[in-house]
Parts: structure tokens; sequence; C-alpha cells
């Protein structure tokens, strides 16, 4: 969820006093405001990220990965609610960089590519049976089961010139989910800034327009 707060109490008193005798509307001139102002930060909030983050676009698009969704503010309920809720992304989704020495990867956009290696063990992009590519690495010291050392044989046969599969367990490799990118503290500043800002201009303009189609309220 995105905490993007604004005190409707003192804004309804500010937008009212600026009416004067219109000021009855002033709940739906801030409701509205509210309203235009989120949406324009929640498509905001996307293009924020893909600056930051180096994560493939179509994932900030997909509402199943965490593409923000809008509870817009109602009458009695001045309140609009930004949310993302989406699982942890495959690090294949960043920019990686495979090789014959490991694969690299580069989460955030500021930083550099960095090579994927832990305990001797280099990260690799493989595919699975399901068709799935995902970047893995092996655990040193971890081996399959009996019935995962079974599927590894049937699907890479038995010892070639006296080699075996290598039973060792692998780890998918994952990155940020798209709601902790959305929580990066210079995402969330942007969005603050834009918000307050949108918002005063969405009141302006909607103050404008009541006093003009009510003659100036006079």
């Amino acid at each position: 969820m995105i905490h993007l707060e604004v005190d409707t109490n003192d804004e309804i008193v500010r937008i009212g006093q600026r009416l004067e005798k219109l000021a009855f509307e002033a709940p739906d001139v801030l409701r509205l405001s509210i309203n235009a102002a989120a949406r324009k930060v929640r498509k905001q909030l996307t293009k924020d990220v893909a600056e930051v983050y180096t994560i493939d676009d179509a994932i900030l698009r997909d509402r199943s990965m965490g593409a923000p969704r809008l509870q817009t503010a109602k009458p009695g309920t001045i309140e609009a609610v930004i949310r993302s809720r989406g699982p942890v992304n495959d690090l294949m989704d960043f920019l990686v960089q495979p090789s014959s020495a490991g694969t690299r990867a580069k989460v955030l956009r500021s930083g550099g590519m960095k090579p994927l290696e832990r305990g001797g063990a280099p990260a690799f992009i493989t595919q699975f049976s399901s068709g799935h590519r995902a970047i893995v690495q092996r655990q040193i010291g971890q081996t399959y089961s009996m019935d995962g050392a079974r599927r590894r044989i049937e699907r890479y046969g038995y010892p070639h010139k006296g080699q075996w599969p290598d039973l060792t367990r692998i780890k998918k490799l994952l990155g940020p989910a798209v709601p902790s990118m959305m929580a990066n503290e210079q995402v969330q500043e942007s969005a603050r800034v834009l918000l307050y800002r949108t918002l005063d201009a969405e009141i302006d303009k909607r103050i404008a327009k009541a006093l003009k189609v009510n003659g100036g309220a006079k």
C-alpha cells in the first residue's frame, strides 16, 4: 500500500473559505481533486520504479505482479488508496548478462553489473521442464533427494564417459517484488512531491470552475 496522506479537514476548511457561499461544495471539490491527483501518481509510480530499477516494463504493467491499483475517494470517505500486491520477481526479470564465467546481474540502475557467485558456485541461466527460464545457483553441500536425483537422471541420462549428472541442489535467484520497489524512498518521495503539486493545481481548477458556473458566488 502506498501511504500518501492529506489533512482532509484542514483542506476542506481552506477550500470552503475560498468558495465563500459555495462552501458546501468543498468536500466534493477535495474528493474529486484527490482522485485526479491519485490517478496521476499511480501512473507516475511505475515510471519512477522503471527509472530506479532495471525491471522489465511488462512486469510493472501486470496487476498480478503488483501493478498499482487505485481505490478512489468516495462521498463520506475522502481518502484515495494506491495498492500494490505481488510476488517476488525472478532475478531474470532484471538486467542480466550471461557468460561462460557465470551470470552477472544489475537490479538498481545506479549500480553496476555484479557477478553472481557464492561459495565458488557461479549462477547460470537454465530452463525448467515447464519451459520457464530462470537464473539458478548450485547449493554447495546440498544434494537432491533420491526422488529428485531420479528425475534428474531421467532428464539428463546415466553416466556418459564416466560423468554422472550433477546432483547438487539448485536454487532459483530472486529480485525484489513490485510492492517493495514502490516502497523505495526515492520512488515514494517523487510520488509525494507529485501528489501535493498536482492536488493544489486540481483544487485551484475546481474552485475556479465552481465560482465561474455560479457567477463568482456573489
